[in-house]
């Protein structure tokens, strides 16, 4: 077994790599580039010993350090690393896997949805332990203001991609889209009852990446009387896990 195989938190690591991202990781986590003390401070090290770890970094291209301040910075590798880890990610397998847990979870009937040509496109449909009577197909394209699946991509996806769609479900009275997607940044989940199809009620969260746009979502479909509400906190749960593995971070978390 090479160095590199097996599992566990009790295997034999090299401690002063696990110190030197920690300096790197002050560096990510600040708000720009920073003088010696200051990053020594955040990584919690003597000032001595954090420059020794610059001058490597610098010079493998990890870190670079700004002239005439001095302060450094994040290097062109780390860049090239995260975009190498950025192409290797499935978003669809990871949400897949979110949604199949997810009604395993919660016995709710669930469904995946990424955005595609002509708007919110359902790739997945999974029914839960309750039967829910809907007409829903993969391959289906939901309404943009009037499905909870919908109104999550209007409020977790750039304007230029839901505007023309939006304007013309408007037009039709489907809603006002500024105040939807207003409301759904601001909950964190879109929530439609019988208003996309009678009977049943919905609710949806985003799958985001790293650049907190919508990737996927993913919705929990019952009864009018609505979903649970530990379905609900199992869905915010579950998006948020996915959408840590694609990359998202929120900015609580950047900023701490």
């Amino acid at each position: 077994m090479s160095e590199c195989d097996g599992q566990g938190s009790d295997r034999r690591g090299i401690q002063s790599i696990e110190i030197g991202l920690r300096v790197i990781d002050a560096l990510r986590t600040s708000p720009g580039p920073l003088s010696l003390k200051a990053l020594a401070a955040a990584a919690d090290l003597p000032i001595s010993n954090c420059h020794r770890y610059c001058v490597s970094f610098v010079r493998s291209g990890y870190m670079q350090q700004h002239t005439p301040s001095g302060r450094y910075d994040l290097g062109p590798r780390l860049l090239q690393a995260g975009l190498a880890a950025l192409a290797r990610i499935d978003a669809v397998a990871i949400a897949t896997e979110a949604l199949e847990a997810l009604v395993d979870e919660t016995g709710s009937t669930g469904q995946l949805a990424v955005w595609g040509d002509r708007g919110p496109t359902v790739i997945r449909w999974i029914a839960g332990r309750a039967a829910v009577r809907a007409s829903i197909t993969v391959g289906a394209v939901l309404p943009l203001l009037t499905s909870a699946t919908g109104r999550v991509f209007l409020g977790f996806l750039p304007r230029r991609q839901t505007a023309a769609l939006a304007a013309h479900e408007a037009m039709a009275g489907g809603g006002d889209p500024d105040a939807l997607a207003a409301q759904v940044s601001a909950l964190g989940t879109g929530h439609v009852s019988n208003d996309h199809i009678p009977g049943l009620s919905a609710v949806a969260a985003p799958i985001l990446d790293a650049f907190g746009e919508a990737a996927a979502v993913v919705t929990l479909v019952g009864a009018r009387e609505g979903i649970a509400q530990h379905a609900v906190e199992r869905l915010r749960v579950a998006a948020a896990t996915a959408s840590a593995r694609l990359g998202w971070q929120p900015p609580e978390a950047i900023a701490s």
